[in-house]
């Protein structure tokens, strides 16, 4: 009788499971130490792979970042996908409260993000990524019917974004209530809909 060879278990992971996983660790590396702290050997130890693994994956560590921010971009899509409001101003401002509260939940994607010097911007799913995430406040612009909606969408996308960006260097803040970051979200909050009173057709 012949006898077939039994084959041994195997330890390697399937290539995406890898790839997932040193994204994983990039997330937990940004969160732990900023973008500025990242490396693939670091990374790379995180997630328990190979120290080549980020190299064969990402390439550099461009590379890498770069496929981080692209997974926060569709991130913030999601979020911003999962406003319901139907009244185009509601609809609007509903989008920058979500937008801002994305912004300071994840304050170092957020940072990594926009960190262009950072990243790859020739790379098409980051682009892609990108444009996605700005189309609902296009889409919301386009049916306000009023003003030029490219605009009114850079209008709305400059005041939330410097809103995290204010509110998370500690700049914009409620004076009567210093120190407290829900304070100044709140007021973060009240900034976007005074916008939405704003573009309201009279």
């Amino acid at each position: 009788m012949i006898r077939l060879a039994s084959r041994a278990p195997s330890n390697q992971r399937p290539p995406l499971d890898v790839r997932a996983a040193l994204l994983t660790a990039a997330q937990e590396e940004l969160n732990e130490h900023g973008h500025a702290g990242i490396s693939l050997r670091a990374v790379a130890r995180r997630a328990g792979v190979s120290h080549a693994a980020p190299k064969h994956h990402f390439g550099d560590r461009a590379g890498l970042l770069t496929a981080v921010a692209t997974e926060g971009f569709r991130r913030l899509t999601t979020a911003l996908d999962g406003v319901r409001a139907t009244d185009p101003v509601d609809r609007l401002t509903t989008l920058g409260r979500a937008y801002v509260d994305f912004g300071l939940a994840h304050l170092a994607l957020f940072d990594l993000m926009f960190r262009t010097v950072e990243l790859d911007p020739a790379d098409r799913d980051l682009r892609r990524a990108q444009e996605a995430s700005i189309a609902p406040l296009g889409l919301a612009a386009a049916g306000l019917r009023t003003g030029d909606p490219a605009m009114l969408t850079v209008l709305a996308w400059a005041l939330v974004h410097g809103l995290v960006v204010l509110t998370r260097d500690g700049a914009l803040h409620d004076p009567e209530r210093p120190g407290d970051s829900n304070a100044d979200a709140v007021l973060s909050h009240r900034a976007i809909t005074a916008l939405g009173s704003l573009v309201r057709p009279a």
